[in-house]
């Protein structure tokens, strides 16, 4: 049977025992008689009266076709005549008297399902089928910006790299810190015969031209990560990321609920990325204790004085938005502002939970890193696969696959230890990580 497809019949061939003919000596003889089998397939008697007044008897078949039926369209045609060995009615046949024919064995032609490419998108990433509509030479880009020492990216690439041996495809990943880099790694995926390219867009101006070349020779784009509000303009049909102005608001809320008051320092580490921007703007919207500050960082040497210049008297939290920074702020600020409510969004392990049960962080922001890898590979290989081409206008809209944070706190990290925690039983060698870094890990007084 063709992988993946529905059998429309239990069994190809079949033994009809005691066909009942059904017929009254009397009735019109040469006329059809229909029945109908479980469903899967259609069975009909014909009959014709022969010229010495008996009746000869025999047996149709066709498969059902589903779809020919949603469509409205004709069913196959039927099937050659099948006569049993016993299957005349006697000219004298006695009549209101029921008579049986031989059996029949027949065999039902089962029609090919539609291939992949008529009915959607192959099955689900992860199972692969030969009748996927990519093969293993097929070639797949994954572009981001970003640098290496960031372990959320260290996250993605690992998702990556299980995306690519799971679908057993050529998977080509890059990272790039500059947008102009980027987009030249996206017209090199081109010019190399990428079937489709999945992109993060944290400078979209940088990758607009590259992009709109990518879509022009007929290479399906996806986005990720940064840049959702600019998914559609550079032509993507689906963007994954996290719910970057839900950040601003949980984040907002989660103060809140810790009674901060005063100015929030809202940490930036990288010069050019939407994503970090859409966390501080939704933070300043639904923060209504005060103002919130943006605190542009560049480098690790100067970072600390920089974050601890800006905590001001006014100051009353600070959230970094990603696990490096977290580092620098409460290295800046926990000591000498031990007020202040620190805050981080990362998808980091296994130091920032470390912090959070020393107290260094008040609460986490989880942004899910190995998901957005994972949906990502999904949404690229969907990309390629699905039928309907862009000019539909199904694409009008770039797809938005949201994602939204977790507020992880010390409660949960004691969770951790309990004797019947999940983790503890099935990844061992993680909480050996864990307890390492609580204890290398410094004690902070205060919120």
């Amino acid at each position: 049977m063709h992988p993946g497809g529905r059998s429309m019949i239990k069994r190809n061939a079949r033994v009809l025992v005691g066909l009942l003919i059904g017929l009254i000596v009397g009735a019109g003889a040469t006329g059809l008689i229909w029945a109908t089998s479980d469903g899967s397939a259609e069975v009909r008697i014909t009959a014709r009266k022969l010229d010495d007044g008996r009746v000869e008897v025999a047996l149709q078949t066709r498969a059902v076709d589903p779809q020919a039926q949603l469509e409205g369209l004709d069913s196959p045609d039927w099937g050659e005549r099948l006569r049993p060995q016993f299957r005349i009615l006697p000219a004298d046949a006695e009549a209101d008297r029921w008579y049986v024919s031989s059996p029949l064995e027949i065999g039902v032609h089962e029609p090919q399902p539609p291939s992949v490419a008529e009915i959607g998108p192959f099955e689900i990433s992860g199972t692969p089928t030969v009748s996927r509509p990519f093969g293993r030479d097929t070639l797949f880009c994954v572009l981001t910006h970003g640098v290496q020492e960031d372990f959320f990216w260290f996250q993605v690439y690992s998702a990556l790299l299980d995306a690519q041996r799971w679908n057993d495809i050529d998977l080509r990943a890059e990272m790039y810190e500059r947008g102009a880099d980027q987009a030249d790694a996206i017209r090199r995926c081109v010019d190399d015969g990428a079937a489709a390219i999945a992109t993060t867009l944290a400078d979209p101006d940088a990758l607009l031209p590259a992009l709109e070349e990518a879509n022009d020779a007929g290479v399906r784009v996806v986005t990720f990560n940064s840049g959702s509000d600019s998914a559609t303009d550079v032509g993507s049909i689906a963007h994954v990321s996290l719910d970057e102005s839900a950040v601003g608001r949980t984040a907002a809320e989660q103060f809140r609920q810790r009674d901060v008051s005063g100015d929030i320092l809202c940490i930036i580490h990288e010069p050019s990325n939407t994503g970090l921007e859409q966390r501080c703007d939704s933070l300043e919207i639904s923060y209504d204790g005060g103002s919130v500050i943006r605190v542009r960082i560049s480098d690790s040497e100067d970072s600390v004085a920089t974050i601890a210049a800006l905590a001001t008297e006014t100051v009353g939290g600070a959230i970094a938005l990603n696990a490096n920074t977290a580092y620098l702020m409460a290295n800046a600020l926990s000591a000498s502002r031990p007020d202040i409510v620190l805050a981080a969004v990362t998808a980091d392990f296994p130091a920032p939970l470390a912090m959070l049960h020393s107290g260094r962080l008040s609460f986490v922001l989880w942004s899910h890193a190995l998901e957005q890898g994972y949906l990502t590979t999904t949404a690229l290989l969907w990309g390629h696969g699905t039928p309907f081409p862009t000019q539909t206008g199904l694409f009008a809209e770039a797809t938005q696959i949201s994602i939204l944070p977790t507020v992880v706190t010390s409660e949960a990290v004691q969770a951790l230890f309990d004797a019947d925690s999940a983790l503890r039983e099935t990844l061992p060698a993680w909480i050996d990580a864990l307890e390492r870094a609580i204890q290398e890990e410094p004690q902070r007084d205060g919120p």
